[in-house]
């Protein structure tokens, strides 16, 4: 299954980089993030292999979001796209307690099903930045 993940993560950040030839990256990262938001809610209301492939083709969708979340934040720093690109590098360890939430999540719930609102949550901040990007990039450009 690690595997296929990887693959799919894989396949996923080429098809990624195909489709921004056509669309803005923050609406793609938006559009991806909404998959991710309704795998994640398929595999919470369908245990079983269903809710298992629906998490699985998450790595399909995600594989957009850390490159493209990093391209836009940097974007326009000028002098001090340096210290902001180390500061996004440093931001993964932010991610990072997420998976850590997660697992505090299950052991208090009892239930590593309810656990997994905890990315769905972070889903849904990634497409909210996406969106506040783009929109904010429209109104400057215009």
């Amino acid at each position: 299954m690690l595997t296929g993940t990887l693959a799919a993560f894989m396949v996923g950040r080429f098809s990624a980089t195909f489709l921004m030839k056509y669309m803005k990256p923050g609406n793609l990262m938006g559009l991806y993030s909404i998959a991710n938001i309704v795998l994640v809610g398929i595999g919470i209301l369908f245990p079983g292999w269903i809710g298992v492939w629906s998490v699985f083709l998450t790595s399909f969708f995600m594989s957009l979001m850390f490159p493209t979340i990093y391209g836009l934040g940097i974007a326009g720093l000028g002098n001090d796209t340096k210290i902001g690109g180390a500061g996004m590098v440093m931001a993964i360890a932010g991610a990072a307690v997420l998976t850590q939430i997660q697992g505090i999540v299950s052991d208090q719930v009892g239930s590593i099903k309810l656990a997994y609102w905890v990315p769905a949550f972070a889903f849904v901040v990634v497409g909210f930045y996406g969106a506040y990007v783009c929109c904010k990039r429209e109104s400057i450009l215009l």
